[in-house]
């Protein structure tokens, strides 16, 4: 069975009202803040219903700008952090190179467009660290950090040689951002860079917005540019209430940030443990609620087996040769009754 028909299976049981856990799923459970739904609704009282400038409000760009210090013109507002991703690769009129294990919307929209790419496959035993010497003649890098579906960052070094690279071999870095604020350590962004890059970020991780569609973009603006023309050719602009609604999440990003950080680190070192006693092997994340365990045995007949006990994870082949591996969203409070699922089928099928 497809990676596609289990996500369906998962929702006709859902549908059915079936008891399931779903750590399938990249949606956070905490809810949005009180300060932002008031700010949702106060906008929507004030008729902040129509189209917007295609780049964006004014303020929530100066805001943007001031958080990655950089100018206005480098900003747009976009609908979701998926669209200009999607534009980029649009754009690229090359080779793209992915990092996997990687997001599964990567390859899926290159397969759509028909556009080339390779990819350097990081392993378990290096930590999911990749191999920066081993990037070749490409005209985009896709990085994603802290990353989907392992958690794991790669070190400010590594960005200040990522960078570098660029400017030797002439490529644009993708760099995905948008589990940034959910880091446990430190981490860098390659805005803070001299290079060529597009930086993407979004309000649904940090904030729990998934549903308000809104993201950004950061880069040159003759990117941004690029960017824009899509923007106006398909959705037009970005929801005006929910940039508003973002207003108020600018001005709460600090608070927010170190809240949820500890809030999904308390999970995360929970979940480890627990998978670790039940006989898994795992690579603590340093950021986002995923983890990506292994196991031997099949992830794709894990997954379905798992499901028929009331438990959906996403197996391994999503994001890359990894079919030993499966992500777990850490994204529950029911992950001790999970685990004690997961080793009854683990020790079914290794």
């Amino acid at each position: 069975m497809s990676v596609y028909e289990l996500i369906d299976k998962i929702s006709k049981m859902q549908a059915e009202g079936r008891d399931l856990i779903r750590l399938d799923i990249g949606q956070p459970d905490l809810p949005v803040p009180e300060e932002i739904k008031e700010a949702t609704k106060k906008a929507i009282d004030e008729n902040r219903t129509g189209y917007t400038h295609s780049m964006g409000i004014a303020g929530l760009r100066k805001g943007i700008a001031k958080l990655h210090n950089v100018s206005d013109e480098n900003v747009i507002i976009t609908v979701g952090g998926k669209f200009p991703i999607y534009s980029a690769l649009t754009n690229n009129p090359g080779k793209t190179t992915l990092i996997r294990p990687c997001w599964g919307a990567y390859p899926l929209i290159l397969n759509k467009l028909g556009k080339e790419f390779d990819s350097i496959d990081t392993s378990f035993e290096s930590g999911f660290q990749p191999d920066l010497d081993a990037i070749g003649n490409t005209d985009m890098l896709v990085i994603n950090y802290p990353n989907n579906p392992t958690g794991v960052c790669i070190s400010n070094e590594d960005y200040a040689k990522l960078a570098d690279l660029s400017n030797d071999k002439e490529f644009t870095i993708v760099s995905d951002e948008v589990y940034t604020k959910m880091a446990f350590r430190d981490t860098d962004s390659i805005t803070n860079h001299d290079c060529d890059y597009i930086c993407v970020g979004s309000f649904s991780k940090t904030f729990s917005m998934t549903g308000y569609r809104l993201g950004y973009a950061i880069s040159s603006p003759e990117n941004i540019k690029k960017i824009q023309e899509l923007q106006q050719l398909t959705t037009t602009s970005p929801t005006e209430f929910a940039q508003f609604a973002a207003l108020a999440a600018m001005d709460m990003m600090d608070k927010t940030s170190e809240r949820i950080s500890r809030f999904y680190k308390k999970r995360m070192d929970e979940a480890v443990s627990l998978l670790e006693t039940a006989g898994f092997e795992v690579v603590p994340a340093e950021g986002t609620f995923y983890l990506f365990p292994r196991l031997k045995a099949d992830s794709n007949k894990f997954a379905m087996r798992l499901l028929e006990e009331g438990v959906s994870v996403l197996p391994g082949s999503p994001f890359g040769p990894y079919d030993n591996h499966f992500r777990i969203s850490l994204v529950t409070d029911r992950m001790d009754e999970a685990t004690r699922k997961m080793e009854k089928v683990r020790k079914e099928l290794e």
